[in-house]
């Protein structure tokens, strides 16, 4: 069976953590889209399942883009998670993101459509 992804993913490195209640972790960012990311597991990584998790992603100007994401695959190495919420500036900041990355406007606008549908 063949994956098919909708959004583009692109590779990011920035400083980011997952949260979820009161703990919190520091991970590796692997790469971003407009529906959610994909990171290294970190050591001692112990959550719960089908509880949200917040992801914090802080760009060079210490601007942040944070969502709140739901597990959706996990391996040995990498935890993938769909966005669930973006607030309005995050998402300001995620779109600006991509389209400085994929260089194409129509593009970017109907991966922004189909992320609203």
């Amino acid at each position: 069976m063949s994956e098919h992804r909708s959004f583009t993913r692109i590779p990011f490195d920035a400083d980011t953590s997952v949260s979820q209640d009161d703990e919190n972790w520091a991970v590796e960012l692997i790469d971003i889209s407009l529906n959610g990311v994909l990171f290294k597991q970190p050591q001692n990584w112990k959550i719960h399942p089908g509880k949200p998790l917040m992801v914090c992603i802080t760009i060079a100007d210490r601007t942040q883009i944070k969502m709140e994401v739901n597990l959706v695959h996990i391996t040995s190495e990498e935890a993938g998670c769909k966005c669930q919420h973006i607030d309005l500036d995050s998402i300001t900041l995620l779109k600006r993101l991509i389209e400085l990355n994929v260089g194409d406007d129509a593009f970017l606008e109907r991966e922004l459509s189909a992320l609203i549908a």
